[in-house]
């Protein structure tokens, strides 16, 4: 399943795709998006056949001329068409340093999310590492790297500052519910993902017309989404302290008191959970956050 939605006069194009496996009750988009010859993000492997179609069809438009694609992470829905655009295509791939050895090793991940993403995710070679500074084919935009850890080590966010766009992939989401953790590959750390949207919110203080282009989930307009968020986490962290406190003042069994704290914060877990096996859970997001001293 695709979209392509224009934003900004159409001058971002976001390319969405999604898996209709019978087994996803919901269409659980990636997304790539397109500016001036700079495209962010590569989709997942499940959909390189049609994501080659969006690029032959970008081609068309652009004259023939992609400058290069930038990998904000290298989870599987976001780097998965990267061998497809070097290989067929000769467009440059680049990413962060830390990046760079995932993105050249051929990789497999649990059944879970190859029902979502597709099966296996092959590799790209000669990685460029992705400079602090790039400018668009047309030199119209001029794009600052910002890391973002905490979804992935490696996670970066583009801003372009004059037109007040940031493009943040998944280092921001829109509702913390659940984390990465387990016996997963990923390993999310909420106190990382906070001080990354802190420092996005202290760098963009002067922008009062910021938009924020989100994976799947749309685009945020104004810091104070940013806010929101911080303070989102803040409550969260907070809440799931307070009720530690409480229940081990009952309690020595940490795994009972894990397991109320859960529920006297979320309510319950989700389904998610035990279709997962415990690597995408509300628990993994309750741990972290008590691994995360209290704040003053």
């Amino acid at each position: 399943m695709t979209q392509i939605v224009e934003h900004e006069n159409g001058n971002i194009i976001e390319w969405k795709w999604a898996s209709d496996n019978e087994l996803i009750p919901a269409p659980f988009f990636t997304s790539v998006y397109f500016i001036d010859g700079i495209l962010i993000d590569a989709g997942a492997p499940g959909g390189v056949n049609d994501f080659r179609e969006f690029i032959q069809l970008i081609l068309k438009r652009e004259n023939g001329t992609i400058k290069a694609c930038v990998i904000t992470h290298a989870h599987e829905d976001h780097c998965g068409g990267a061998w497809l655009l070097q290989e067929e295509f000769k467009i440059p791939i680049l990413a962060h340093e830390l990046a760079i050895e995932k993105l050249e090793k051929e990789y497999t991940y649990p059944q879970y999310r190859q029902i979502t993403w597709g099966k296996m995710r092959l590799p790209v070679k000669n990685v460029e590492i992705l400079p602090e500074i790039l400018t668009s084919k047309s030199k119209k935009y001029t794009f600052e790297l910002i890391p973002m850890p905490g979804h992935a080590p490696e996670q970066v966010a583009l801003i372009e500052k004059k037109a007040q766009w940031v493009f943040v992939a998944d280092a921001i989401q829109p509702k913390y519910k659940m984390l990465f953790g387990g016996n997963s590959d990923i390993q999310e750390d909420i106190s990382m993902i906070y001080d990354s949207i802190e420092r996005l919110y202290n760098y963009t203080a002067n922008l009062n017309k910021l938009k924020i282009f989100m994976s799947r989930s749309g685009v945020q307009e104004g810091r104070e989404f940013l806010k929101e968020k911080l303070d989102e986490i803040k409550a969260l962290h907070l809440k799931v302290h307070q009720a530690w406190e409480k229940e081990a003042k009952h309690n020595i069994n940490q795994e009972k008191i894990l397991r109320k704290v859960l529920k006297n914060v979320f309510g319950k877990e989700t389904m998610v959970e035990k279709l997962s096996n415990g690597d995408l859970s509300t628990m993994n997001l309750v741990k972290s956050l008590l691994k995360w001293e209290l704040m003053e």
